[in-house]
């Protein structure tokens, strides 16, 4: 594993709510991966038990900072879980007993695991899956991902997101984008409206990506929810200002209600905002 090159990497605040986009994360990576739907149950329970740890048990009856990374190999694949708070309990020094809510579960369903602190404060939890069955690859393994370039790590928002190669935003920007738009009480229209965008979204960024690796931020506020994508290449969204007849231009003008290209840390972002303003009795 080279921690500077992940597949997928969350940043979000503890809550209980982080679990459905962590389940959609992997869900969306695993749809780009074609994965296997066994090996996809082993991973979203063994890493929802390591996140719901960090929920139940980091930051008493506060939230903080979970990130959760993960990197795809040849024969394996591997997901870190961090906290910046006192995280779980650890194995005793003396005996293999175990300690802590679902950390069982998790050395169950993974090949190998391990539970360490963090030098800087906080607990972070490794799990290596096998990534093969009877000598068959369980995955279609994706190109080398590119070094994490520190991009996404400046936006903000309830869930930064850091993918490589873009190909994965498809699924794992649509699925993050609605669980938000649900915990913002989108209505039904303008929910569906997400989807449409989303899916134009992610078509314009496997187009316009600058380089291999994308990053998104997605915060949400009643019945709002704004959402920044880079970096792309310089011009590359210069179409969206236009009153062009390409259906990704067309979907995102008409259904959201601000668009616009930003200069976000050194490169082009394109920033938008849907907000639900229909009568919803």
């Amino acid at each position: 594993m080279k921690e500077d090159r992940p597949s997928v990497s969350l940043e979000m605040e503890s809550s209980p709510e982080t679990l459905t986009l962590v389940r959609g994360a992997l869900g969306g990576l695993a749809e780009g991966l074609n994965l296997d739907p066994e090996l996809l149950d082993d991973i979203k329970t063994a890493v929802s038990e390591a996140c719901n740890n960090v929920v139940m048990h980091a930051y008493g009856e506060g939230s903080g900072p979970l990130s959760v990374a993960l990197y795809v190999g040849p024969d394996t694949i591997e997901v870190l879980v961090r906290d910046q708070g006192s995280g779980i309990a650890l194995l005793t020094p003396s005996d293999d007993r175990l300690q802590g809510v679902g950390i069982p579960i998790i050395r169950a369903l993974a090949h190998q695991t391990a539970f360490r602190p963090v030098p800087s404060g906080g607990t972070e939890v490794w799990m290596e899956f096998q990534g093969r069955r009877d000598g068959e690859l369980l995955y279609r393994e994706p190109t080398q991902a590119a070094v994490e370039d520190g991009w996404g790590q400046r936006l903000e928002g309830d869930a930064v997101v850091s993918l490589s190669p873009v190909s994965f935003i498809g699924g794992v920007l649509g699925r993050l984008a609605r669980a938000l738009a649900a915990r913002a009480r989108f209505s039904l229209d303008r929910f569906s409206d997400v989807y449409l965008v989303t899916d134009a979204l992610a078509a314009h960024a496997m187009q316009a990506a600058s380089s291999s690796r994308i990053a998104f931020g997605i915060a949400t506020g009643p019945r709002h929810l704004e959402l920044t994508l880079g970096p792309l290449r310089s011009g590359g969204s210069g179409e969206l200002m236009t009153d062009s007849s390409n259906d990704v231009v067309a979907a995102l003008r008409l259904l959201t209600d601000e668009l616009e290209v930003r200069t976000e840390n050194g490169a082009e972002a394109l920033h938008l905002v849907m907000r639900d303003q229909r009568d919803r009795s």
